[in-house]
């Protein structure tokens, strides 16, 4: 099987640029787009990114490189910075969600909002039981360690890896 790269929506790139902004101020927003190279860079100053164009995994790599270069904190960066773009995003989705469903349901059905920020992968719940469960992510290509730390929260992957698996508790 040959490996396929993947395409992140623009979504991506606009929620995690707008959530920079919110939470280290437009200064630094404005910095690290001038000092993104290349087409990644381009694109951005030039209004030619959308939220549901599909760019390359490598573009958002390079964006959360950029952002961690210039506010510091790692993966933990990545990780917050994904996390309030999705709330930003998904407020009244997830919100709705929580009320209407129980917690193991509601984790299902918002798997498939995958969709929605990348083109492609593989997401298989390997296991579902009252207050626990446990995901498989799969043929996410051209995946770097921060993009894992962004796109999962809390669960690590590394350079290179296509496949992540992943565990969720919860408490009522």
């Amino acid at each position: 099987m040959t490996a396929i790269s993947r395409k992140l929506k623009g979504i991506n790139v606009i929620g995690t640029l707008k959530a920079l902004a919110r939470e280290h101020g437009q200064e630094i927003h404005d910095a690290v787009l001038r000092g993104l190279a290349g087409e990644v860079g381009e694109a951005l100053r030039t209004g030619g990114v959308v939220a549901r164009g599909g760019y390359p995994a490598a573009w958002y790599d390079g964006l959360l490189k950029a952002i961690v270069a210039r506010v510091g904190g790692g993966a933990e960066t990545a990780r917050k910075l994904s996390r309030e773009a999705v709330k930003a995003d998904f407020k009244t989705l997830f919100k709705v969600m929580s009320l209407l469903m129980a917690p193991q349901r509601a984790l299902q059905q918002s798997m498939r909002v995958s969709r929605r920020y990348v083109d492609g992968g593989e997401i298989e719940v390997v296991e579902a039981k009252d207050g626990f469960m446990r995901h498989r992510l799969s043929e996410y290509y051209d995946y770097s360690h921060l993009m894992w730390w962004d796109f999962i929260g809390s669960v690590e992957g590394g350079d290179g890896d296509h496949q992540v698996e992943f565990t969720l508790r919860w408490t009522s």
